[in-house]
Order: structure tokens, then C-alpha cells, then sequence
């Protein structure tokens, strides 16, 4: 007998328990079912019952949502914080009548699942007890997201003053980004789930911004895959930060100057960079070459042979990325996923294909922040990478019958089944993803 034959019987005999008193012909019907069951089951040993984020597991196989039963027991287990039910080759009446009996009792944080089985005389059932995560632990992981978003606030808020001081005198106080760009490389060599998570963050306004900072942060990951050291990261990661700074000079919203914009912001930017008199070329270098490409196209029009900065051709990669799954334009965007595959398909032509390759490994077959649905029919955000590129970790957002989740938990797809079965355009949902990481 399976798993999935056997696990009805423990329902049937709890509802048979429940209704009908013991003399009934029913009664010692569903006990014996539930006994001759679990005798078929523990034939080899014991058998074992696993609950995990609303899945039910025997032998790491996930028994299906829809076998007779699941949703019963599952639930059972759920309510009352069962991880395994552990039945034994020894399991007679007094065990199936004892484990029917505990399982009918109203849950409640004080219930201790296994004192009331010994106490029913039922040791043939063994239980384990899901760990409530330590509060410490869920108050640290909220402290450093709220400190990981505060961080990100503080650069676009420096970004702005400096946009401001450009567009107002053609200079500006470049100074106070650079602790903040080492702050976000700081964090980076710490968790870089987390400060990737935050480059989905989208503004409802001043685009721009916003756009500089995430470029910023794709393209230090990729410095940081490179292998650079922390001031060739510094480096990469002002440059990014800045690489849009001659759009200062334009007035954003006016259709009337975007051609002009596109096409100029890469000189003029270069220029103001220039007057600032930084120690290091390379921020003023990126500005002027991130629209050169690798096939001699693009813009400025350069000599013949011009060779540009390797931090401009891993900016563009950045550049072209962000504009790929954020565009500005109103275009659709694609999903990350999409977006790499787009970028290693151009590094035949406009992007350097040593980089872009690179960039791919940084960021995965499922970039953090990818929206997918799950073998189980549950639909989360991939929060982390692992060793394994097609199994990383998810935080759930929907559960199987597309009820969104209040208190999101997190799947490591390496262990267990459940795997990735499709990518989701999250406007598709109308979900901020950034709002689940």
C-alpha cells in the first residue's frame, strides 16, 4: 500500500471517531482501516509522514494536493505545528484510537502532541514538532531589510541634491556619493541577495534615479564576479552611479529634448565630469563610452581602433540590462530571466562578450527577483541563489489556490521536488516584486 492509499484512512478514522460512539459498527470500521493501513505501510519499517510549507511528504515524495485525504491531514499537521508522524511496525488499536483521539483535540499553542499520545497509551506514533522561528531572528532579518531599503533611500536621495547642483551650476558635490557607493559594495560582499533584491525597486517617479542606482548595483555585481578589489569596485561603482549625470542637463519630461537628451547626455556628462576634477578618470571615461558598443556602433562617433574602458563596457552591459526589464520608454518589459538571455544574445554584436558572459553566471538562470510558479502551483519571487542554478531559494507570495500569502515563508527548491515550471511578467499579477523581498 502507498503513502497516498494510506493516508486517507487517518481522516476517515478521526471523522468516524467524531461521530459515531464506540459501539457503532462504524467506529471499529475506521479504526481497523486506519490499523490495517498502517500495518501495510511499516511492513519494511517505519513509516513516516513529513509536513512542510503545506505539503505532505513520505520518503521525500510529495503527495499530491488532490489525493483523498492530504488536505485533511495537512491541515491537521499544520494546526497543531506536526513536522513527522512516525508510525511503527508494533501499531495496533490503542495506538490508531490514541492518534485519532489527540488529532480531534482543538489546537492550541499549550497542546503537547506527544505527552498526549503517551498518555492515550499510543507509543507506537512518534512526533516532531516544527520550531517556531526565533523572534530575535525574524525582528533581525525586518532591522536589516528596513536598514538595506534605508540605504537605498539615502542614495537616490544624494543622487537628486547632486542632479539638482548640476542642472542648476554644472557642477556639483560628487564627495558625499562616494561613502554611500562604498556602502552599498560593503553590503554587497555581505549578502548580495538582499542588495540585488533591491534593484527591483521601481519609482513611480523620477525614473532616472532610480535607473542610475540599479545599474550602479548590476554593475558591482558583476565587478565583484570579475574578482576587482575594493577600489577597483569603488571605482566601478561611481562610474555606474554617474554614468547618466549628463542628462542633468536636459529637462527629462519634455518629449521635445529625449532625441537630443539620448544622443548628447554622454558628452555633456563627460564634460561636467571633467570640470569636476576627479582623482580617477574612469566615472568621466563611463559617461562618455557607455553607448559605444563592442562592434563599433553607438554613440559618440570615435576613431578608428578606439578602445574604450573596460568599466564602460561592463556599465553598458548594466545599462542595457536595467533598460531591458525596466524600461523608461513604456515599452513591456521583460522578465529578468529574459533579460539575460537578451543580453548574451547581443554580446555577439553591441556587448562585450567576455562581460556579458560573466554577467549571466552573476546573475543566474533565475535572477533574484524572478516570479515563478512552482511544480505545486504555489507562485513566489527567487530571494537567493544556491549551488544549484535551476533550484534556488523562493519566497512564496501565492499559495496553490492563488490566495496571496500574509506571512510569505521561504523554499530552498535543493531539497525536495518542487521545482520551477514557469517565469511570470509580475504586472501579469499586478505585484511589485520588490515589495516580497
Amino acid at each position: 500500500m502507498s503513502a497516498a492509499d494510506a493516508v486517507p484512512a487517518l481522516p476517515a478514522a478521526r471523522r468516524a471517531v467524531q461521530l459515531s460512539p464506540p459501539t457503532h459498527p462504524a467506529f471499529d470500521e475506521a479504526i481497523g482501516g486506519l490499523v490495517a493501513a498502517a500495518q501495510s505501510t511499516t511492513l519494511d519499517g517505519p513509516f513516516v509522514l513529513n509536513w512542510h510549507q503545506g505539503r505532505l511528504y513520505h520518503e521525500s515524495v510529495v503527495i499530491p494536493e488532490e489525493a483523498h485525504g492530504q488536505a485533511a491531514v495537512s491541515e491537521a499537521f499544520e494546526s497543531r505545528s506536526i513536522e513527522s508522524l512516525t508510525l511503527s511496525p508494533e501499531f495496533g488499536n490503542a495506538d490508531a484510537l490514541g492518534l485519532v483521539e489527540v488529532l480531534s483535540l482543538r489546537p492550541s499553542p499549550t497542546l503537547d502532541v506527544q505527552a498526549e499520545l503517551n498518555a492515550r497509551g499510543a507509543h507506537a506514533v512518534t512526533v516532531a514538532m516544527l520550531e517556531d522561528e526565533d523572534d530575535e531572528e525574524r525582528e533581525e532579518r525586518d532591522r536589516q531589510r528596513q536598514a538595506d531599503r534605508a540605504m537605498y533611500t539615502r542614495v537616490i536621495s544624494a543622487l537628486r541634491r547632486l542632479q539638482q547642483q548640476f542642472a542648476a551650476a554644472g557642477s556639483g558635490d560628487i564627495g558625499q556619493t562616494v561613502p554611500l557607493v562604498a556602502g552599498v559594495i560593503e553590503r554587497l560582499a555581505v549578502d548580495p541577495s538582499a542588495v540585488l533584491g533591491l534593484a527591483t525597486i521601481r519609482g513611480a517617479s523620477e525614473h532616472d534615479l532610480y535607473h542610475s542606482l540599479n545599474v550602479m548595483i548590476y554593475a558591482v555585481t558583476l565587478g565583484q564576479k570579475l574578482g576587482l578589489p575594493e577600489e577597483g569596485l569603488s571605482s566601478l561603482g561611481l562610474s555606474a552611479l554617474l554614468h547618466d549625470v549628463g542628462k542633468a542637463a536636459f529637462v527629462v519630461e519634455d518629449q521635445a529634448q529625449r532625441e537630443p537628451m539620448r544622443l548628447l547626455h554622454p558628452k555633456i556628462g563627460a564634460e561636467i565630469l571633467q570640470r569636476a576634477a576627479l582623482e580617477d578618470p574612469a566615472p568621466m571615461l563611463v559617461a562618455f563610452e557607455h553607448h559605444m558598443h563592442a562592434d563599433g556602433t553607438g554613440w559618440p562617433e570615435r576613431e578608428e581602433g578606439y578602445f574604450t574602458h573596460p568599466y564602460s563596457r561592463m556599465v553598458a552591459i548594466a545599462n542595457r540590462y536595467e533598460n531591458l526589464t525596466n524600461p523608461s520608454d513604456g515599452s513591456n518589459a521583460l522578465t529578468p530571466d529574459r533579460g539575460v538571455v537578451q543580453v548574451l544574445r547581443e554580446s555577439s554584436s553591441t556587448l562585450d562578450p567576455f562581460f556579458s558572459r560573466l554577467f549571466a553566471s552573476a546573475l543566474g538562470v533565475f535572477p533574484i527577483g524572478c516570479l515563478v510558479r512552482l511544480s505545486d502551483q504555489t507562485v513566489g519571487v527567487v530571494a537567493a541563489h544556491g549551488e544549484d542554478p535551476l533550484a534556488p531559494v523562493v519566497r512564496l507570495a501565492y499559495d496553490a489556490r492563488g490566495a496571496e500569502l500574509d506571512d510569505p515563508a521561504e523554499i530552498d527548491l535543493s531539497t525536495g521536488d518542487v521545482r520551477i515550471v514557469e517565469v511570470i511578467d509580475p504586472d501579469a499579477l499586478r505585484l511589485e516584486v520588490s515589495e516580497k523581498l
